[in-house]
């Protein structure tokens, strides 16, 4: 057999195994592709110490640990297990024992508009854009009730309570300054001062 007819072979062999490798790479794999996390509704029911917060979801089996999409205060958190709030869960690559709260479902208003006899209000789709940026630019309320027996604030150097020309700042170095255009003090017993000295005016 000569050289030419060994090549021809040869060829030949190596275009078959090519074509064998391109149908392998080109063939549909028979892998599944990863499903996409899925949400659901479920509850946090505990608190578990070093911040775990464990839930709870439809198949679940028992109480999981969740990790927290967004920062939320552990007063929010003990709030939404008093009242078995429904929280949003979605799933890292799928994955029931990876839950991740996204967020907590809120209630719906318990007003009737129709018992107070007032109408809802009802916004002009069509806004004007100065009346829009007043109204994102309006000041936010912001109320605080704290149900407990005892309540700290700590800072390492000054806290100051501030509100228009009045004002209370505690220093790390003992002084207490109020400041006020008028300041009045009321007691229904004895209004003591006491200081080592006392100054007025």
């Amino acid at each position: 057999m000569n050289a030419t007819v060994l090549d021809q072979i040869a060829a030949a062999t190596v275009t078959a195994e090519t074509g064998e490798l391109d149908c392998l790479l080109r063939a549909p794999s028979s892998r599944k592709p990863p499903q996409p996390a899925a949400a659901c509704l479920g509850r946090v029911v505990s608190l578990g110490t070093g911040g775990v917060v464990n839930v709870e979801f439809p198949g679940s089996g028992g109480t999981v640990a969740a990790r927290m999409a967004l920062p939320a205060e552990a007063s929010q958190l003990l709030a939404a297990v008093k009242s078995n709030q429904p929280a949003v869960l979605v799933f890292e690559n799928g994955d029931p024992a990876l839950p991740i709260i996204t967020g907590f479902i809120q209630p719906p208003p318990t007003a009737d508009p129709a018992a107070s006899g007032s109408r809802p209000e009802v916004r002009d789709a069509a806004i004007e854009p100065a009346a829009l940026a007043a109204e994102l630019n309006a000041p936010q309320v912001i109320e605080a009730d704290v149900d407990g027996k005892r309540i700290r604030i700590v800072a390492q150097d000054e806290i100051v309570l501030e509100c228009g020309n009045a004002s209370i700042t505690l220093r790390r170095n003992g002084r207490v300054v109020i400041r006020g255009t008028y300041v009045e003090t009321y007691s229904e017993g004895t209004n003591r001062i006491k200081g080592g000295q006392v100054r007025i005016n």
